[in-house]
């Protein structure tokens, strides 16, 4: 009898972490960014070192409220002024949440490796170990996600 109680408490904890952890990695974490929060522009360094002002259009961001590697966001831009940006050579975007669906990394990564779009590093240690990256393909549609830099790859290999 005793094992039975003990069976039906680990099932009944069970049913309810399970979807309560799923929805905490889906939903709880992230936030849409507000329209009003929206940039305007991003400054990103140039090929020439000089900062370069992209313009930002039809903005669309989340962000997470406990890494700062969980920011994603869609937007469009002037393409040909995002190719006087430097470039980012080890660009890997990231997945984001289902519910995020202007953002799908599988076909950004594919359109990275394939030259239907090119990377670009937005802001290198936005936060410590962690850059700013944009793709952008030749119609201007954009997307931004945070990744770890060389440093962080740098720490993980000495380890």
């Amino acid at each position: 009898m005793n094992g039975k109680i003990l069976a039906i408490f680990f099932i009944l904890a069970l049913i309810i972490a399970g979807p309560g952890l799923y929805y905490l990695q889906v939903y709880h974490y992230y936030r849409e960014v507000p329209a009003a929060d929206a940039p305007q522009s991003l400054s990103a360094p140039g090929v020439d070192r000089q900062a370069v002002s992209l313009p930002v259009r039809d903005y669309k961001g989340i962000y997470s409220v406990s890494t700062p590697i969980g920011h994603r966001a869609c937007f469009t831009t002037d393409a040909a002024t995002a190719q006087t940006v430097a470039p980012y050579p080890a660009a890997t975007p990231l997945g984001a949440p289902g519910w995020f669906d202007c953002f799908d990394y599988g076909a950004i990564t594919e359109d990275l490796e394939a030259g239907r779009a090119t990377a670009h590093l937005v802001q290198k240690n936005i936060a410590p170990k962690i850059d700013a990256v944009i793709a952008v393909y030749p119609d201007g549609r954009a997307y931004e996600w945070r990744q770890a830099n060389e440093e962080a790859e740098e720490k993980r290999t000495i380890e």
